[in-house]
């Protein structure tokens, strides 16, 4: 059993306390009223109940600071919203800006090809059909008749043959591509500078020359396949087709077929040019 503690010890205590209030109200009243004299005591009273003013305040800070978060919340979310609203705009515009350069310099590309002779040209739009497999072998561009173009015209993209115009309207016209087996043309080895004949072999397949290029030609990997531009054909001169992929011989036929990779990008197709050229009749 702890110890009671003494009649008097208990009699300070409470005289201590009443000496406390009775200071505390007294500092109150005056303060209330004014007055310069009593300023020293003044001064003495709140250096004395600092520390115990300082160990409250102390205490009570991860309070206040967590009912200011809170109180600010909805600021600080209204402005991550700005935020996050400046983000999405500048990177829209960002990729608008990159479309538009990545359109520009297909334009450029398209005419800045050279071709031979003094034939006009005529840049335009696929306008339907889908980019990366023509199975049909045909696409449509968003230029006809009303542009000068006409049946015949060779279709060129990037650095190579596309293929030529089979049907034209006012506004519109229709490309069979060079990847159709019914696609055929003579060809020259830039090389050799002999004469062949090729024809597509489907849109994932490469170009076939098996027409024309003797067993003995020294036709080498990698190089260059033109048109022939001979009278009456359906191309005009040195048109680029693409460059040898392989070169196998054909005993039978006593020839060589050439599997040629096609220059055109013929599966990423955007931007192409028609040249204002026809076929001699």
């Amino acid at each position: 059993m702890r110890p009671k503690p003494a009649a008097g010890t208990r009699g300070r205590s409470r005289r201590l306390l009443v000496i406390v209030t009775l200071l505390a109200v007294t500092l109150i009243t005056v303060d209330a009223v004014g007055g310069d004299a009593l300023d020293p005591v003044r001064n003495t009273a709140t250096d004395v109940f600092a520390p115990v003013g300082d160990g409250v305040a102390w205490a009570s800070t991860p309070l206040r600071n967590a009912w200011a978060g809170i109180t600010g919340y909805d600021e600080l979310e209204r402005e991550n919203a700005r935020l996050r609203d400046e983000l999405a705009e500048q990177r829209s515009h960002r990729l608008a800006n990159a479309n538009a350069v990545e359109q520009l310099g297909r334009l450029r590309k398209e005419i800045d090809v050279g071709v031979q002779g003094d034939i006009p040209t005529e840049i335009a739009r696929i306008a339907t059909g889908a980019r990366s497999n023509f199975t049909d072998h045909r696409l449509e561009i968003d230029k006809g008749s009303s542009s000068g173009l006409e049946v015949g015209n060779p279709v060129t993209a990037g650095n190579g043959l596309v293929g030529r115009l089979v049907r034209v309207a006012a506004n519109r016209s229709t490309v069979q591509l060079i990847t159709d087996p019914t696609f055929v043309i003579g060809v020259r080895i830039g090389e050799t500078q002999e004469i062949g004949v090729g024809h597509g072999s489907g849109p994932q397949s490469p170009f076939v020359v098996d027409t024309g290029i003797s067993l003995e030609s020294e036709v080498e990997v990698d190089g260059a396949v033109l048109t022939s531009g001979f009278d009456r054909a359906v191309m005009p001169p040195d048109l680029v087709v693409g460059r040898v992929k392989e070169v196998q011989p054909d005993e039978a036929a006593q020839s060589l077929i050439l599997r040629v990779d096609l220059a055109a990008p013929i599966s990423q197709l955007d931007v192409v040019k028609v040249l204002k050229w026809v076929p001699s009749s």
